[in-house]
């Protein structure tokens, strides 16, 4: 049997009671579950948080033991542990090209949010993590930033992904360059950085760095934008206080403003590129809007203008109310029910 690699210690927690609660006011069960994985030659992200729907030891195959198909296939023929979940939630795996008939899965596409599938369960791993304000990977991650902006528009970029270069030089060809925040490689770092030092600055992840508190607007270049995926990118402009723009799949927008998030239709004019499946007249329109911005003088006016709308989203997107929303799948994602524990007594 391969040896399986394992999170730390078993974790306690607490099973909240649905409906009708027993005779003995009070009583909670406690229970221990620990998670696995399939391969003990690989690196996975910490994944202990889904203990408290995971009410038994369970393998979670992760998008990572895909980049091995056969490999991953054959371990998991032979893997004495029963209890399976599929999380994909990490990095932007497409959906349909999960080599297994395993399910449950867990997915961060909200396709299936507008479209949901049975067997799959829409878990937004990073806007629920961030509403929470909870640090399950990096640390020091700074959530907050003020809203006395002076500065107009900002555009981070680490790695170069062909999207993120086609704004770039979109941007370049319209110079509008030095009247943005414009990060890009073998271009401009953030003030204080260098390219040898910039992932080791505090806030690389997080909202530590000045410019959040400067800049009125961010245009979020996301990881990928040719599937529906978001990352801690699109959380940042609403933990920031700041409006924004998002270059991502199709349908991005409306999958925001779904959840109660305020797009700034009146301002920003997603709906005009949201739907917009070919990925370069979405750019293409991201950019031209863009440009008209900037070159508007309008932006601060603007932002101040809806200032109130802003702070709004900033105290939605950290209340129970987002998460309630948000995380409906996860709420049906439950091995037991209370009936069959009150059954087991």
């Amino acid at each position: 049997m391969q040896t399986q690699t394992k999170y730390s210690v078993r974790k306690k927690f607490t099973v909240r009671w649905e409906g009708k609660k027993p005779a003995s006011a009070g009583f909670l069960l406690a229970i221990y579950s620990m998670i696995y994985h399939l391969n003990p030659e690989r690196f996975y992200t910490n994944r202990t948080y889904l203990t408290q729907w995971l009410l038994e030891d369970t393998l979670v195959i992760t998008d990572n033991d895909f980049e091995n198909c056969d490999e991953t296939l054959n371990l998991l023929s032979t893997h004495p542990l029963k209890n399976q979940v599929v999380d994909i939630t990490h990095n932007p795996y497409p959906d349909n090209k999960i080599p297994t008939n395993i399910d449950p899965i867990l997915t961060n596409n909200f396709e299936f949010w507008l479209q949901p599938k049975p067997g799959v369960y829409f878990f937004p791993i990073f806007l629920w993590m961030f509403s929470l304000r909870a640090n399950l990977w990096w640390p020091r991650f700074v959530m907050d930033a003020g809203s006395n902006k002076t500065q107009k528009v900002m555009c981070l970029n680490n790695n170069t992904r062909p999207h993120r270069t086609y704004l770039f030089e979109e941007f370049q060809r319209k110079n509008i360059l030095d009247q943005m925040m414009y990060t890009f490689a073998n271009y401009r770092v953030l003030p204080g950085e260098s390219l040898e030092n910039r992932q080791m600055n505090d806030g690389f992840y997080g909202l530590g760095h000045a410019v959040y508190n400067q800049y009125a607007v961010n245009l979020v270049t996301e990881t990928v934008i040719d599937q529906s995926w978001i990352s801690e990118k699109t959380c940042k402009p609403f933990m920031a206080r700041q409006i924004p723009i998002i270059a991502c799949g199709p349908g991005v927008n409306k999958f925001l403003q779904d959840i109660g998030l305020d797009m700034f239709r009146d301002i920003v004019p997603w709906e005009s590129w949201d739907n917009e499946t070919n990925s370069t007249v979405r750019l293409q329109k991201i950019a031209d809007f863009t440009e008209q911005w900037v070159l508007s003088g309008t932006i601060l006016d603007d932002y101040y203008r809806v200032l109130d709308r802003v702070e709004h989203n900033k105290q939605y997107f950290h209340s129970e109310k987002f998460r309630n929303k948000i995380m409906i799948q996860m709420d049906q994602f439950k091995p037991y029910t209370m009936t069959s524990i009150e059954q087991s007594f």
